[in-house]
């Protein structure tokens, strides 16, 4: 029995620690440090672009406002799956814009396709998961990293690497017991209102919690991007591609 656990165990713990060191990480925390400055940029294309062209719709500059913000979002729909493509290795397909036909009925077949809406969908939404992503970039990942070269700087004249808070942390663990139709019971009080680094095996510790983040910031961020992965292969394949031929 135990020879047959211990090369899972032994196999889910290489999978945990050389998470720093497989290309995927990186790729998948590209993709979604790009997700939010590219969601913000899509969120005020698409809400700006719709809202002006059915709000000024009745005065007819609204439907080419309208019709262009359509294009546009199928056109950046067209740029995210080459974004899949190279940074998630998700092979996404698309369809050229109908050809033949009158004007009128190409743009109705457009714009009663279900993948269109999709896409315009999908493109604010995509802010959503970029903005989570950054943030457990520049937080989780910059604090772990930022304690992992704590043994480095933690003797630095005039820096002081620990802990303080503005008002004392307490704990109070307890255990009661009833017994005889008492209530017998013990509580402690456990104070923390400042901590310092003064010596390497302080420092060491730290170091340790800080690998420790790093190695859950950088798992999340690869979970995350899986979820996202997932989703734009729900939003975007299939989907018509102005700028190429059909996928």
């Amino acid at each position: 029995m135990s020879s047959t656990r211990s090369p899972s165990v032994a196999a889910r713990l290489r999978a945990f620690l050389g998470v720093p060191v497989r290309a995927r990480t990186y790729l998948n925390l590209c993709y979604l440090c790009l997700a939010f400055p590219l969601g913000i940029a899509y969120l005020v294309f698409v809400t700006v672009g719709l809202s002006l062209g059915v709000g000024l719709a009745v005065v007819v500059v609204g439907v080419p406002i309208f019709l262009l913000t359509v294009v546009g979002a199928l056109v950046a729909g067209s740029v995210e799956r080459v974004l899949a493509r190279y940074l998630l290795d998700l092979d996404l397909g698309s369809r050229a814009l109908p050809a033949d036909g009158p004007l009128r009925d190409r743009l109705v077949a457009v714009l009663t396709d279900a993948s269109t809406w999709k896409t315009v969908v999908y493109l604010p939404s995509k802010l959503a998961f970029g903005t989570l992503g950054f943030a457990l970039a520049t937080t989780v990942l910059t604090t772990g990293v930022s304690m992992l070269l704590v043994p480095l700087y933690h003797r630095e004249p005039g820096l002081y690497v620990g802990v303080v808070t503005d008002r004392p942390v307490e704990l109070h663990p307890s255990l009661y017991v009833a017994w005889n139709k008492l209530l017998v019971g013990f509580e402690a009080v456990w104070t923390l209102g400042a901590w310092r680094v003064r010596t390497l095996g302080d420092a060491l510790v730290v170091a340790v919690a800080g690998a420790l983040l790093v190695l859950l910031g950088l798992h999340a961020l690869n979970l995350l991007a899986r979820g996202l992965k997932w989703y734009t292969a729900v939003m975007l394949d299939d989907a018509y591609a102005p700028l190429a031929g059909g996928g």
